[in-house]
C-alpha cells in the first residue's frame, strides 16, 4: 500500500515536472512562443492494430519498445497538462465519476479515496517529437481531442526503475 501510494505522489510530481513550476513566473499559456508543429506526423488516418490497454501495457510493456496503447483521455479532474502536447490516458475498461459519487465496478471517481485505485489504470502519454522532447503545444489544439474520448495511440513504451509507465507518442487515432 505505502509503495503505490509513493508511486502515486512520484506521477503526479511528473506531471507537476511537465507544467513546471515557478511562483512568480508568467502563466504558461502567456510564456510559450508560438510554435508551428505539423499535426499530420502525429493524427493517424487508419487504427493501428495490436492495441492494448493502459492495465495491460503497465504490466507487459518494456522500456524503449514500440506499443499500441488504447483508452479514454481522462482519469483526472483535470487530464491535460496545459501548453504541452500531454494528457492522463485511462484503461478503456474503466470510466470516472465525479468525486463523492457512488462507483460501481469499473468506475472510480477522482476523489483522493479512489487515488490508488487510478493509479493502477491511468498514464501519462506525452507526444515527443524526433529527439524525444515534448511538443510545446496544447494536445486539444494540436490532435483536436477532448476529455472523455477514446483513442489509440502508438509509440514506445517508458519505464523507469521504478517501474513507473508513460507513453511516449508519436501517433493518435481518435475513434468516432
Amino acid at each position: 500500500m505505502n509503495a503505490r501510494l509513493a508511486a502515486t505522489y512520484l506521477f503526479l510530481s511528473g506531471c507537476v515536472g511537465l507544467a513546471g513550476c515557478g511562483g512568480d513566473a508568467p502563466s504558461t499559456s502567456a510564456s510559450l512562443t508560438p510554435v508551428s508543429v505539423d499535426a499530420s506526423r502525429y493524427l493517424l488516418t487508419e487504427e493501428p492494430d495490436g492495441a492494448v490497454g493502459v492495465i495491460d501495457a503497465k504490466e507487459s510493456a518494456a522500456d524503449g519498445e514500440p506499443l499500441v496503447l488504447v483508452g479514454r483521455i481522462g482519469g483526472a479532474a483535470n487530464p491535460w497538462v496545459d501548453g504541452r502536447a500531454a494528457f492522463t490516458l485511462i484503461d478503456a475498461s474503466m470510466s470516472v465519476v465525479a468525486d463523492g459519487q457512488e462507483s460501481a465496478e469499473g468506475e472510480i471517481c477522482t476523489g483522493d479515496c479512489c487515488a490508488t485505485e487510478r493509479l493502477g489504470c491511468i498514464t501519462l502519454v506525452k507526444f515527443v517529437d524526433e529527439n524525444g522532447r515534448v511538443l510545446p503545444v496544447d494536445s486539444r489544439k494540436l490532435l483536436g481531442v477532448a476529455a472523455e474520448d477514446m483513442v489509440v495511440i502508438r509509440g514506445k513504451a517508458k519505464k523507469d526503475k521504478s517501474g513507473n509507465f508513460t507513453m511516449l507518442a508519436t501517433g493518435l487515432y481518435a475513434r468516432k
